[in-house]
């Protein structure tokens, strides 16, 4: 048989499935957003950024309520479901009673005056690592409610991870000031891969420094030389998480171009022909100190922005 239409990603088909059988009823739209990885930059000392998609995102479904209630479920805290009735959830949120898991869809629906609306969150990676920082959420939530209820729905998230998420492009990285620049970031043309190192540490990332290194990095891709993001990764990294520090290490000795912490993972430009080297160097050089061996995700800039999914 031919197939007529796209196939629909599973994680959408799951998410689908999930929020009829939590609320008895069909969403009225799936969303997907990919999260987004701030590279560089990013903090008040250095407002530019360099940022970039990631393939792993957040997949959401939306609903209307018919009395203005509102409702969350998510698949990654499903013995957590969260619900208030018509006009309460203002107050919830200000009360600390909704979910932090639900908090960025809470205050998306209150933003945008649409409380009355039931909502299933499927995140792709796990919260642990750190890099989904509920941007990409926002971004979906936002998306989904616009083409809901059909009307306009402003940005409420200004960060470059929700620049990311909105504004994806294949092969591309996004420079993220007073607007968005496009800048080359085919990593697979090149032999190259960003290598994502979840090594179970507790610790979330320190405050980068201040300095240039988003604007250096964008110099450098606009020339080509995507090797030399390397070095300004490692120039960023704030060492003082042990576990993080000692990965890194490993993996620049066993061939990394650089790299430094996000969230609670070591992230690093790497040669995809030393992927299984360092690999073993990082699981190696842990062994013994780390309460479990290293996790690793190799990617490349996400060919796809914030979309209806179903």
């Amino acid at each position: 048989m031919i197939q007529t239409e796209p196939a629909v990603h599973p994680e959408v088909r799951i998410t689908a499935h999930v929020f009829t059988r939590a609320y008895g009823t069909a969403p009225g739209g799936v969303w997907r957003a990919p999260g987004g990885l701030t590279l560089l930059g990013g903090n008040p000392a250095s407002p530019a950024a360099l940022a970039v998609a990631l393939p792993w995102g957040v997949v959401v479904a939306l609903g209307a309520t018919d009395d203005g209630s509102a409702a969350f479920y998510s698949t990654n805290h499903h013995t957590e479901s969260f619900s208030t009735g018509p006009g309460t959830l203002r107050s919830a949120l200000a009360s600390g009673t909704v979910p932090e898991w639900a908090r960025t869809a809470a205050s998306a629906l209150l933003t945008h005056g649409r409380p009355g609306t039931r909502v299933l969150i499927n995140r792709e990676l796990p919260a642990a690592m750190g890099l989904l920082t509920g941007a990409e959420t926002a971004c979906a939530v936002e998306l989904g409610l616009r083409e809901l209820y059909a009307t306009g729905v402003r940005p409420c998230d200004r960060s470059p991870c929700y620049a990311a998420a909105q504004n994806a492009r294949p092969k591309q990285a996004l420079l993220v000031s007073d607007g968005i620049e496009y800048l080359p970031f085919d990593l697979a043309a090149v032999g190259l891969r960003i290598l994502i190192m979840d090594v179970g540490s507790a610790a979330a990332a320190p405050v980068r420094p201040a300095g240039n290194l988003a604007e250096r990095a964008a110099s450098a891709l606009r020339a080509g030389n995507f090797s030399a993001l390397g070095p300004l990764l490692t120039e960023a990294h704030v060492r003082g998480e042990p576990l993080l520090d000692a990965a890194l290490d490993a993996a620049r000795d066993a061939g990394a171009l650089g790299g430094l912490v996000i969230g609670r993972c070591g992230v690093a430009l790497v040669p995809m022909a030393a992927v299984p080297r360092i690999r073993a160097a990082v699981t190696g050089r842990l062994a013994g100190h780390a309460r479990r061996p290293p996790r690793f995700l190799t990617a490349v800039a996400a060919a796809q922005n914030a979309t209806r999914a179903h």
